[in-house]
C-alpha cells in the first residue's frame, strides 16, 4: 500500500489546481459512494493494481499482504489521499460517515470478472 498526499499545483483567486495522476494506464474508473458504518473491499486482486482518490469523508483503510500471517495494518485516509493497492494485497474500507471516492483500476471491470482476478477475503 502507498499514500500520495496530494497538494495543489497551481492556486489562484479563481481556486486551485490538483493534478492527481501522471502516465497511468487506467481501464476502468468508478464513482463509489458509501453509507456510514458501512465495510467495502475484505478482498484483493491477483494481477490488477487499485487506486483509490478520496474525495469526501476520512476513512480507515486496513491492509496486508494475502499470505501474510500479522495483523492488518491500519492507516486513516484523508479527504484528497490516493491510496494504491498494489496486487495481492488484502485491504478493507470501513467508513465512519457517508463517503465519496474514485476508484482507477488497471483492469477492465469486464477483465477482472473474467479472469476472477478479485478474490474475496474476509480481513474485518
Amino acid at each position: 500500500m502507498k499514500i500520495i498526499k496530494l497538494k495543489n499545483n497551481f492556486k489562484d483567486i479563481r481556486g486551485s489546481i490538483t493534478d492527481i495522476f501522471y502516465n497511468k494506464n487506467f481501464k476502468h474508473v468508478s464513482l463509489i459512494t458509501s453509507k456510514k458504518n458501512i465495510i467495502r473491499g475484505n478482498n484483493y486482486f491477483k494481477n490488477n493494481t487499485q487506486y483509490i482518490y478520496n474525495l469526501s469523508s476520512d476513512f480507515e483503510y486496513m491492509y496486508k499482504k494475502f499470505d501474510s500471517k500479522k495483523k492488518p495494518k491500519k492507516v486513516i485516509v484523508k479527504k484528497g489521499w490516493v491510496i494504491i493497492t498494489p496486487p495481492n494485497e488484502v485491504h478493507a474500507i470501513k467508513f465512519k460517515s457517508n463517503n465519496k471516492l474514485l476508484e482507477f483500476s488497471t483492469f477492465t471491470f469486464k477483465q477482472k470478472k473474467k479472469m476472477s482476478d478479485s478474490v474475496k477475503f474476509k480481513l474485518i
